[in-house]
This record gives structure tokens, C-alpha cells and sequence, in this order.
């Protein structure tokens, strides 16, 4: 039976989709796929857009092969990480977020009609949304934690190395980013030696730009693509960022993260605004003080309080009540960004 206005019995199992447009996708739905398996739902993948790689499939992880064919599997519930989901797949949309709560745009999410699920990593996020919720009331918002955190949590990584291990990551947005700030201050660090860099970059990022660290590969910098985020942050020592979310990632490791001109300075980081102070930023990251290291420690639950790595079963169990409550679809028409999907995903089937 599917959901649309259908009360299911609570012994059913599902057919979930997971909606994928960027790579780093993978590690975060990831957990959700072992949990939904190991209780017998049926997980596919859909994979859309040139900046997606199905090359990242593990052995096992099913890819329906257009979206017709995850038309025609009309899945019980469909997740995406991102903030866009095509209306015209079937399913309960449900929204997983890429990131955690992120003041650079406002600490405000984009509600614009298209999901009827959102599962919220903390209090700040929900508090955004839920009155949204209450006055549209076509969709409801569940605070779950956010499911890659149990990826994080639950990864091991017990190698160890003969020098310090130094992240580099950074956002697209060029307002935001210090990718070419601090270029050549990484370029002159890794051929040094001293330190080993570990680099990955947003899919976004400007394709010049990923060209140039690319081609600094050597025995002292290695290139990591997004499917590999999470061996980078625990191989780390210290994280070399700007204002892009990965670095909250790295800092509920409790590990310590410089920022380059970060809009929002919190005592829990360390941020320069010249280039030149890199390497000393660096150097007080690898030998952190008392302070330092009490304030990565408080930074955790005042992000999220869902650090038990067990945020996967609270967003299934809120899915799956939803459907077996007969869930109906209510969320606007919103022709137009339909519109706009069916154009770029060259879906013209009614």
C-alpha cells in the first residue's frame, strides 16, 4: 500500500530513495541506509547532475538508473541532503540537511514548500522552522540530531603518523572563502615538510581553483574527494578553514580548527585575518591551551544536544509514524520550481 492517505500497519516495511546531487551525500546518508536495511526497508539511490559520481557507489548500494525508473519504484519516503526535491517523485520528502546549523546565511533555512518532513539537528534549527510549521501547516518538523554525526561518531581510525596531520578546507562562495587568500601560504607549508596536509574543497568550489591545489600533490599534501571527508577529519590534527560547516564537524571531534577571516568568531576556534599568521595559528592549534581545549569541549552540545551517535533511528522512527498515520501530501503546487526540475532533469512524463 503506499502512504498517500493510506494508514499503514505498523509492521510495514518501506521503499525509501535517497536523492543525491553532490557527492558528500554519500557519507551522510550512508548510516540511515545500514539502519533501514537492517530492519528490512529497501533502500535505492538516485543520482542526478553532473556533479554527482556514481563511482562512489559501494558494492550493494542499488542506483535506479533515471528518474523514471524512481518514478516508477514510487518509494514510501524520499531523503534529500540538499535543499531541493523533485514534487513529482512520489513519496513522504523528507529533509536531512548537508550541514549543521550555519550562521553564515542568517541561521534562517530556505522553507520553500518542499518537503513535508524536516529532521532538525538542535534547538536553533527548530526554532526556525517549527513556527513556519504551525502557520503553513503542510509540514511538520521533528528534532532528531543529524544522521551523519553517527557516521562521525562510529568511524575508526586508529593509524598513526611520524608528523602532524593538517586539514585544509574551504567554501565555494568567494565572499566566504580563503582558498585563494591562502594559497600560497599552503603551497610554500607543504613543500616544507613539516606538517602533512590533508585537502578537500566544496563541490562548488570554483573548478580553477580546485586545479591549483590539485596540482600541489606531493608526499606532504594529499587531495581527498567528498566521499573521504570523514577519514579526513579523524586522520587530523588540526583543521585550516574559513566560515564553511565542515570545521563544526571537526570541532565536535574535539579538535582545533583556525579560521581565515571567519564572519563569526567563537572562542572555540582560532582566527587570523592575514595569511602570514598561518603557520603560527597552526602551531598553537597542535599544542592547544586549557582554555582552548575547554571551549572545543563546550562547543559540541551547544550546536547540537544529539551527540549519542543515534540521530539514524530518531529520523526513521519520525518517518515511519508519519506514514503509518496515513500521511497526505500538502505541501503547495510550486509549479514553478517543478517547472524548473522536470526542465534540468529532462522529465516531461505527467
Amino acid at each position: 500500500m503506499q502512504p498517500n492517505g493510506n494508514v499503514m500497519n505498523k509492521n510495514s516495511l518501506y521503499r525509501f530513495l535517497f536523492y543525491v546531487e553532490q557527492n558528500y551525500s554519500f557519507s551522510i546518508l550512508r548510516p540511515l541506509q545500514q539502519y533501514a536495511k537492517s530492519l528490512g526497508h529497501e533502500v535505492k539511490w538516485l543520482l542526478v547532475g553532473k556533479d554527482v559520481s556514481k563511482q562512489f557507489l559501494l558494492p550493494g548500494e542499488e542506483m535506479l538508473e533515471s528518474v523514471d525508473a524512481a518514478v516508477t519504484y514510487h518509494p514510501d519516503a524520499v531523503f534529500a541532503p540538499g535543499d531541493r526535491i523533485p514534487g513529482f517523485i512520489p513519496g513522504l520528502k523528507v529533509q536531512v540537511f548537508h550541514g549543521l546549523n550555519e550562521s553564515k546565511r542568517g541561521n534562517l533555512y530556505p522553507e520553500r514548500g518542499l518537503f513535508d518532513l524536516y529532521c532538525t539537528e538542535g534547538h536553533e534549527r527548530t526554532g526556525t522552522l517549527l513556527p513556519l510549521a504551525q502557520q503553513r501547516g503542510y509540514f511538520k518538523v521533528v528534532e532528531t540530531g543529524w544522521i551523519k554525526l553517527d557516521s562521525l561518531f562510529s568511524y575508526v581510525h586508529d593509524e598513526s603518523y611520524s608528523r602532524p596531520q593538517i586539514a585544509f578546507s574551504s567554501t565555494f562562495s568567494a565572499s566566504l572563502s580563503c582558498a585563494e587568500l591562502v594559497y600560497d601560504q599552503i603551497k610554500m607549508l607543504s613543500q616544507q615538510g613539516n606538517w602533512q596536509w590533508l585537502v578537500t574543497l566544496h563541490p562548488k568550489m570554483a573548478p580553477e581553483t580546485v586545479a591549483k591545489y590539485r596540482a600541489l600533490e606531493n608526499e606532504n599534501l594529499m587531495f581527498f574527494d567528498n566521499d573521504r571527508v570523514i577519514e579526513l577529519l579523524h586522520r587530523a590534527d588540526v583543521m585550516v578553514c574559513d566560515n564553511s560547516s565542515i570545521f563544526q564537524e571537526f570541532l565536535l571531534l574535539g579538535k582545533p580548527v583556525v579560521t581565515v577571516n571567519n564572519r563569526e568568531v567563537q572562542p572555540s576556534f582560532i582566527n587570523i585575518t592575514q595569511p602570514e599568521a598561518l603557520a603560527g595559528a597552526i602551531e598553537h592549534g597542535l599544542n592547544p591551551d586549557a582554555e582552548l581545549l575547554e571551549r572545543i569541549a563546550q562547543y559540541g552540545p551547544a550546536i547540537t544536544p544529539y551527540l549519542d551517535g543515534k540521530s539514524v533511528p530518531r529520523v526513521l522512527a519520525a518517518v515511519t509514524e508519519m506514514l503509518q498515520q496515513g500521511w497526505q501530501d500538502r505541501k503547495p503546487k510550486n509549479v514553478w520550481r517543478n517547472l524548473k526540475m522536470r526542465k534540468s532533469l529532462g522529465y516531461w512524463k505527467w
